[in-house]
């Protein structure tokens, strides 16, 4: 993964002290020690900057520079309230990105996928154990992964994808000559869609993960972008239609190769597998 290190900024004096210093080298080798400069690190966004509307704080920008984690870090992830609130995560990276005019909440899904890669390796360092599920027999195996060997995905736009001035894009449909313009979903959009979803689960409603995804990404149809006929046109949209949008959606979305290698023992299927998330991600031996 593509992390440029900025360390060695140490307020240290360049020669050892002597054997018996003088009460004031003491007292100069204490002070130094809250001169100490935390490292930082340069990362890569996969958006490079170009996704972002023009006048917002990332536009045009390839990079975020953000510190290492320290024990204040630690103390946001073990906070019980914040992580009842489920904002943990959020609160880890706005205090690590150096630039506090940068909102995590309103970077693009890929880019704050880097930034959580990038803060993890800082603070844990980059092996992470995790269990992996055969796709194929299902059984689960332990598997430890390298974070440094994550990459940024290739971005190739699908051929019936076309930019709009915006910052959206049209998606062409052929067969039924549609017209489908949908944006990119930024961190407070996945807060949202994540929010209706746990509501129709309270309720003990069925699941609508696919018209909730369609619902928050397409803003227009045939140029009509009135809310009500895009919901409507949602409610009855063909299946191919739907994965075609959702197909073309993941292919043009910068984000990281969050997958794997992965080869079971059990069954001797070998592929990529999705990257765990699980509790031991950034709370490793909890």
């Amino acid at each position: 993964m593509a992390r440029r290190k900025n360390s060695g900024r140490l307020g240290v004096p360049e020669n050892p002290p002597d054997s018996n210093p003088p009460i004031a080298a003491l007292e100069e080798k204490t002070d130094n020690l809250f001169s100490f400069v935390l490292p930082t690190e340069f990362v890569d966004l996969p958006s490079e900057g170009l996704q972002y509307e023009e006048g917002h704080v990332l536009h045009g920008v390839s990079t975020i520079e953000i510190r290492h984690m320290t024990a204040k870090e630690e103390d946001i992830l073990s906070s019980e309230s914040l992580l009842k609130k489920g904002v943990a995560l959020d609160r880890l990276l706005q205090s690590v990105v150096v630039d506090k005019s940068i909102q995590v909440n309103e970077l693009l899904v890929g880019d704050k996928n880097a930034l959580l890669i990038a803060a993890r390796i800082t603070g844990f360092g980059p092996h992470y154990d995790a269990s992996v599920t055969c796709p194929s027999c299902y059984a689960t195996v332990p598997q430890n992964i390298n974070l440094e060997d994550i990459e940024i995905k290739n971005l190739v736009l699908p051929s019936n994808v076309t930019p709009t001035e915006d910052g959206n894009y049209d998606i062409w449909i052929e067969k039924f000559d549609l017209t489908i313009t949908v944006r990119l979903l930024k961190g407070s959009d996945e807060k949202k869609v994540s929010k209706q979803r746990e509501k129709r689960r309270k309720l003990k409603q069925p699941d609508a993960d696919i018209t909730t995804q369609l619902s928050a990404i397409i803003v227009a149809v045939n140029g009509r972008s009135a809310p009500d006929a895009v919901r409507q046109f949602i409610e009855i949209m063909p299946a191919l239609v739907s994965r075609q949008i959702r197909a073309a959606y993941d292919e043009l979305v910068p984000n990281l190769d969050l997958t794997v290698d992965y080869e079971c023992e059990a069954c001797s299927y070998a592929g990529r597998v999705g990257l765990p998330m699980s509790a031991e991600f950034f709370w490793p031996g909890s």
